[in-house]
């Protein structure tokens, strides 16, 4: 695994590591949750651009997968 380093005050140094047993994990856990996050919003901004290209599904699709949907057996509704 490769390493990094960063600068923290030592107030906030201080403050992690009274509250967690390992800084990096908690430093880790923070960047992959913030990966998720631009991931995310990247996949909203993109489906926002074909809503606004009208790329997306027509009309005739849209029946079919509710269609093949209902045909699966999935829940009737889906959870928002």
């Amino acid at each position: 695994m490769a390493q990094i380093s960063i600068s923290l005050s030592d107030d906030l140094l201080a403050y992690i590591e009274g509250k967690v047993e390992n800084p990096s994990a908690l430093i880790e856990s923070l960047l992959q949750k913030w990966q998720q996050q631009q991931e995310k919003q990247a996949l909203a901004e993109a489906c926002k651009m074909v809503d606004e290209l009208n790329l997306g599904w027509d009309e005739e699709w849209q029946t079919q997968a509710i269609t093949d949907w209902e045909a699966s057996g999935l829940p009737d509704s889906i959870p928002q």
